[in-house]
């Protein structure tokens, strides 16, 4: 089978869309025999190439190209040159015009739910497509049930098209034992003995102004000793967290750092006492299972796909309400025994979750929509 595979997402350093991207296209290429025929727009973001694929087939001739431009008047040309069996589009949004049958993963429909936290030019690059290329595709992956729920409802797609495939936690994140690479990682980055962490983008949907409020309430009422150590690239209305830090006087108390290696970033989820992720919604939840397969504790919400992706390996918190995130927050930190539970917990759900099973299913998806 000739599969052109859309890497558009991998021009972006460490998104979770970016993720998925590159685990899975490296597991179908070490899995198949198929010809993998990846496309993008623009140069690869540095983060790639910690990840091995073949060499994109198809670029944009003129460089930095608009992803729109692009992928709706050039692409459909360079499609039918190529002359793929099945194209997948990993990010929502596909050519109006395929030559050829198309797969489309929809990680979930924010853009819909929650158009106040996107910029203005995303929603108008990505809401008028997403839907015509709903409808024109052989079939739709969505990473979890809830997100599937969703897609169904708003899009008026058939449930039947929507086929649920999970993410998986990559390779990489493991338990490692205590040594010279985790103690390197915390002189590297100045790491307190007791820290909270957060992985994700800084914007209004992942709660982080609540989850700062929570953690200001815990250190003025319980005397909290840990540092909360914010991981992940500025997003949208990111400017509230920053004025939420001084509005709390957290004060070093609170650190941020943005592009993390993915070494580093493992060290950081194995040497972290809990993950905190109180997102308000959520279409898979990458960090949840990223820390969960690193034996670290999480407290996250059950809100979107938060609870199913979750299980009952987690400390679940309603993330509108402050009092509900700082005591979630203190039973997992106070509470060794809790912690340790929730270790053996996540290590236990995580195990299932495989990139392997993500990319047998996902060619189980292109061969149905072949058939269609």
């Amino acid at each position: 089978m000739r599969i052109a595979f859309d890497i558009t997402p991998l021009a972006v350093p460490q998104s979770g869309v970016g993720t998925y991207t590159a685990n899975l296209l490296a597991h179908l290429y070490r899995q198949t025999e198929d010809q993998i025929l990846p496309l993008i727009h623009r140069p690869l973001a540095l983060a790639a190439s910690e990840i091995e694929f073949p060499a994109p087939s198809v670029r944009s001739p003129w460089g930095r190209l608009n992803k729109t431009l692009w992928m709706q008047m050039l692409l459909p040309w360079q499609l039918s040159r190529l002359r793929p069996d099945v194209a997948h589009f990993t990010n929502s949004v596909a050519p109006l015009y395929a030559p050829c049958p198309t797969v489309i993963t929809i990680h979930d429909m924010t853009l819909w739910l929650f158009p106040e936290h996107h910029y203005r030019r995303r929603l108008l690059a990505m809401r008028p497509f997403i839907p015509i290329a709903a409808r024109r595709a052989g079939a739709i992956i969505a990473v979890s049930h809830s997100a599937k729920a969703d897609i169904v409802r708003i899009l008026g797609v058939p449930a039947e098209k929507v086929h649920v495939v999970y993410e998986a936690p990559p390779p990489a994140f493991r338990l490692l034992a205590p040594g010279p690479l985790l103690e390197s990682v915390r002189r590297e980055y100045h790491l307190p003995e007791r820290f909270l962490l957060y992985v994700g983008t800084l914007e209004p949907r992942k709660n982080l102004v609540r989850l700062l409020e929570a953690f200001a309430y815990l250190r003025r009422a319980v005397r909290l000793p840990h540092t909360l150590l914010v991981v992940g690239r500025r997003g949208w209305k990111e400017d509230a967290i920053f004025e939420a830090v001084e509005r709390l006087a957290l004060g070093d108390a609170v650190r941020f750092l943005d592009y993390v290696p993915t070494t580093a970033l493992v060290a950081l989820y194995n040497l972290a006492e809990a993950l905190a992720f109180p997102s308000l919604y959520e279409g898979f939840g990458l960090p949840v299972v990223e820390a969960m397969a690193c034996g670290t504790p999480v407290v996250t919400s059950e809100r979107g796909s938060l609870g199913e992706i979750a299980g009952g390996a987690a400390q679940f918190v309603e993330p509108t309400n402050v009092e509900s995130i700082a005591a979630g927050l203190h039973t997992v930190l106070n509470d060794e025994f809790r912690r340790a539970e929730l270790r053996v917990l996540g290590l236990a759900h995580v195990a299932a979750l495989t990139w392997v099973a993500t990319a047998r299913q996902t060619r189980q998806v292109y061969e149905g929509a072949l058939e269609r």
